[in-house]
């Protein structure tokens, strides 16, 4: 019975069609999951995210506030074509000159000084349009605030200062660059599109090709373009000979030798004339602690949507202070801990929003972080225990670097927030800019728009979704200034307050926290960041 029983239950051997037909099977089966594979690849592109209904409006009305923000912006722009030096503004010719002098001053007090450009020759300018930095500071006590200049478009400038602190208190006044120097900087940003050369590598499993790719390509050949339909932003490679455009992994990018400059404006262009300080005419300030004019304390909370003054705070002791809203310290891990437990934190853009997740890292012990060889790879942290979660990931095309910038790790901020469900555990921070200096400003309003919009629509699906906007700050004044020009960076920082303005986010003033310190660097130093991420969590958690 038993041999009977193996004999009936033995299946017949397979034959040849059959065979042939599971053969089939199994390549249709692999060549489904490749395709599936790739395909999600595919969706990560910039160029895949299909338009929604009424995107078409959507682009028309932006289109529409992107031009009106353009026209605001070029009134920031002389209209001088002046290359000769001695014709040019001198910081070391002009003046600075105290409004209304008196002995002493009190806390609370807005003091006013008049800043005269004269040329190289020591004779008046009679047009406006210089880039101006100014602050008051005590070195001694680690203070420092920014001032709000006036133009009166003939060579004369008022910047007002709010004196925040007691004790003497110098004035600073720097030349960044001339009006001449603005008129040819607006000039090669808008019309010079030779700065960079992007270099896009194209790889399957058994090929990888390179080509040209950018912003703009003019040309007959023929070229892949990545483009996101419902933002209609776009950027192009020429297409390798033989892999598909869909293969495109990275892009590289070097500067370019081509240049708009004459020479005569390369010679203004020199960091001698950059960052030049005027020559003030009258003392140090005496500032007392008066009962009278005595600035109030900001008494109320750190709220989202609202807007942030100039200046919006000011040093003392190195800890900053905000104008508008009450800060909290967070001087200890447990109290960082305690604010961000249950969070997950997104935060999107360069790198110096990326020093913010470095920043927890090494503060917040209990805080593992991922790390990766790659210089720009998103960086993840995370701490089990208190379910906090906290992610960095760069900005959509262009990033400027040699080294490598993955495609379809880089998304636009916009397609990652129309990603997020959200929540009241839910926190954005973006920083957008420095990347973007070297191209035509309507690139830079048209982003941020798309921007706007995707919060806009997370907010209008979770209401309780926290949102914060970190806007740029300066940057070494050796920089190449053509293409990275802090003028550049102010004329962003307009733009992205015009832009959020009236929307539900919390803004993070790095350009005033960065001019009040008068640091000059891409990464400012680390109590910079400790002294932003301090303000952004005073907006998560104020628990009076």
């Amino acid at each position: 019975m038993a041999a009977a029983e193996i004999t009936l239950n033995r299946k017949p051997p397979l034959s040849s069609s059959n065979k042939k037909m599971i053969l089939f099977l199994l390549l249709v089966g692999c060549f489904l999951y490749i395709s599936w594979l790739q395909l999600g690849k595919w969706f990560d592109r910039p160029h895949l995210l299909p338009p929604s209904p009424g995107s078409h409006d959507t682009a028309t009305l932006t289109e529409a506030k992107v031009k009106e923000i353009l026209q605001a912006l070029k009134r920031h722009v002389p209209a001088v074509n002046q290359t000769q030096l001695e014709l040019t503004s001198s910081g070391a010719h002009s003046l600075v000159t105290l409004m209304n002098p008196k002995e002493n001053y009190c806390v609370g007090e807005i003091v006013s000084v008049r800043v005269e450009m004269n040329d190289y020759r020591g004779k008046p300018k009679t047009y406006g349009g210089d880039f101006i930095l100014a602050r008051i500071h005590s070195p001694e006590l680690k203070a420092g605030a920014a001032g709000v200049l006036e133009d009166f478009n003939n060579g004369t400038y008022r910047v007002n200062f709010t004196l925040f602190w007691p004790g003497s208190v110098k004035v600073s006044v720097l030349l960044m660059h001339s009006s001449e120097v603005v008129s040819a900087l607006w000039r090669t940003r808008e019309f010079g599109t030779d700065k960079f050369i992007f270099t896009g590598t194209f790889r399957n499993s058994t090929l990888h090709e390179t080509s040209r790719c950018d912003i703009h390509l003019s040309t007959n050949e023929t070229v892949c373009e990545f483009k996101d339909e419902r933002n209609q932003e776009s950027f192009f490679c020429f297409k390798p000979k033989t892999l598909p455009c869909e293969t495109l992994e990275y892009t590289t990018s070097r500067n370019s030798e081509a240049s708009c400059l004459t020479q005569a404006e390369k010679q203004l262009l020199k960091r001698s004339a950059v960052g030049v300080k005027i020559p003030n005419d009258f003392k140090d300030m005496t500032v007392g602690d008066c009962k009278v004019g005595r600035v109030p304390q900001a008494a109320g909370k750190c709220e989202l949507g609202v807007s942030s003054p100039t200046p919006s705070g000011f040093f003392h002791s190195g800890r900053w202070s905000s104008s508008y809203c009450r800060m909290r310290s967070f001087q200890s891990a447990s109290d960082m801990n305690q604010c961000l437990q249950g969070k997950q934190v997104y935060l999107r853009g360069d790198s110096t929003i990326r020093q913010w997740v470095e920043y927890f890292g090494s503060t917040l012990k209990n805080l593992k972080c991922s790390h990766s060889s790659e210089q720009h790879a998103s960086r993840t942290a995370s701490d089990k225990k208190r379910n906090i979660t906290m992610s960095w990931k760069n900005h959509g095309f262009p990033w400027v670097s040699v080294n490598s910038f993955f495609i379809t790790k880089g998304m636009y901020i916009f397609q990652e927030l129309d990603r997020l469900s959200g929540g009241e555990n839910t926190v954005v921070a973006i920083s957008v800019g420095q990347h973007l200096r070297p191209f035509p400003l309507k690139l830079y309003v048209t982003r941020l728009m798309n921007i706007k919009q995707a919060v806009t629509r997370l907010l209008q699906r979770s209401p309780l979704t926290r949102v914060f906007v970190k806007s740029e700050n300066t940057r070494e004044l050796k920089s190449e200034m053509v293409r990275m020009s802090d003028w550049h960076g102010y004329l962003q920082n307009l733009a992205l307050k015009e832009v959020f303005r009236g929307v539900k986010v919390g803004f993070i003033d790095a350009w005033d926290m960065t001019v009040a310190a008068n640091t000059f660097s891409i990464h400012p130093p680390n109590n910079i960041v400790k002294n932003q991420v301090t303000l952004f969590l005073s907006y998560l958690c104020d628990d009076s």
